[in-house]
């Protein structure tokens, strides 16, 4: 990308006379990771990226974007926001390569959703996808910057907090397909209602130029003009006969009046998810063959229902990636079935505002159908929650140093919390402290 291009994606002020025809290999705004040949973009967030730009110059910097006027010896770009800047680049280079778009929204399950559908679409496709959790104004854009010429399907989450947000990031990106995996109470806190994030989840549509996935089974999504998979007969893709573990499940579909069976190394609260991809996949003209394997060889990425097995006999559900009423309630119900002795670590569940106290109040419920098990609450809204026995603890440090005078063995261990509460640290200790540690 020349310095024409990005003149006309900015509407920047060109500063310092320098060639038109200087190519930018990356767009960064992260100083340490600047190469030769890179472009910095200086951010104003928490902290203000203007700083960093002598450090960014040292590691081979070429160009910089800047929403002040600086004086470096570097050929310099003035635009009025930064931040702006990212989705007006973004959707520049969205046009110039052109791959397929698929973005996926909803509550929960967004990343097990992007993962499902890239392990089978690249069995056909050049792929690629969002890296780590890159869902909101910043992470769609760095997801963009790292697409190749030669990609075909780019598969990109959308997250959001407020209203306006996916708007934001459907018009930039434009998407051929669009998902939303369910509606449940992730940050109702923050939007009042399940009505207002359905709002916000369908404003995916509003760059939307292809047809729209969703789980059918989600009686809020369940009269949307969408292509529906799930258990219900009204769906497009219906799945029957379902048989579930802890870490795995199978089931059939049918497909131009053929039975296949499905099997997936993920519990059933997961399966919607899989359908989901399925139905994409087919639409995309995967064959089914292929669809099969890609399902039968996936594994979910670190701390969503990885399952970590020890020599002790100790099975670790490591869970702790995030955590909402729904997710919680599918990850409970995997353990209802299991006569193992348990041990239940969940933390606070995060951006609820007033509805905080009441949703809290539903998880002694969700406990009481497990049996054979022990509980640890961690986290200030956790404290509130009254259940029999639970031990209580303000942070996973606390929590720490209580587990190390236990003894534990032949337990099946749910670790499950909002990200905030870090209780991978948890996860971390169990695997560190256990020297018969095989899988």
């Amino acid at each position: 990308m020349n310095i024409l291009d990005i003149l006309k994606a900015t509407n920047g002020k060109l500063i310092n006379k320098i060639n038109l025809n200087l190519n930018i290999k990356k767009f960064k705004i992260n100083s340490k990771e600047i190469q030769k040949g890179d472009c910095y973009i200086a951010l104003v967030n928490q902290k203000d990226g203007h700083q960093y730009i002598k450090e960014a110059i040292q590691n081979g910097a070429t160009l910089i974007i800047v929403n002040k006027h600086v004086n470096y010896n570097i050929p310099t770009i003035l635009v009025q926001n930064t931040t702006k800047t990212l989705g007006q680049l973004a959707n520049f280079i969205r046009n110039k390569y052109n791959p397929k778009i698929i973005a996926i929204t909803g509550s929960v399950g967004k990343t097990t959703t992007r993962n499902l559908i890239y392990s089978i679409l690249k069995t056909k496709y050049k792929c690629h996808q969002s890296a780590k959790n890159y869902n909101n104004h910043i992470g769609v854009p760095l997801t963009i910057f790292d697409l190749n010429p030669s990609d075909e399907i780019a598969i990109i989450e959308m997250g959001m907090n407020h209203l306006n947000e996916i708007k934001y990031l459907s018009k930039m990106v434009t998407p051929n397909i669009a998902i939303i995996t369910n509606i449940g109470s992730s940050h109702i806190g923050n939007l009042g209602s399940k009505e207002n994030i359905l709002k916000a989840k369908l404003e995916i549509k509003k760059g939307l130029t292809g047809p729209l996935f969703v789980n059918g089974d989600d009686p809020m999504l369940q009269n949307q003009n969408a292509y529906k998979s799930g258990f219900n007969k009204q769906n497009n893709l219906i799945a029957y006969d379902l048989v579930s573990s802890l870490n795995h499940s199978s089931f059939k579909i049918n497909i131009n009046g053929q039975t296949h069976q499905i099997k997936i190394n993920l519990p059933k609260h997961l399966i919607n998810d899989v359908l989901i991809a399925i139905h994409v996949a087919l639409y995309l003209n995967i064959n089914i063959k292929n669809i099969k394997q890609a399902l039968s060889q996936f594994k979910n990425t670190d701390m969503r229902m990885n399952i970590i097995k020890t020599k002790n006999q100790n099975i670790i559900i490591n869970d702790c990636y995030n955590s909402s009423l729904e997710s919680l309630t599918g990850a409970l119900n995997t353990l209802k079935q299991e006569n193992q002795n348990k041990l239940l670590i969940l933390g606070d569940i995060n951006e609820l505002g007033i509805y905080t106290k009441q949703i809290h109040n539903q998880i002694p419920k969700l406990l009481d159908q497990i049996n054979k098990k022990k509980v640890i609450l961690i986290g200030p809204n956790m404290q509130k929650v009254i259940y029999p026995n639970a031990q209580h603890f303000n942070n996973y440090q606390e929590t720490l140093n209580y587990l190390k005078t236990q003894k534990i063995k032949d337990t099946l261990i749910l670790i499950k919390a909002s990200r905030t509460l870090h209780l991978e640290n948890i996860t971390n200790y169990f695997i560190n402290n256990d020297t018969y540690l095989s899988a």
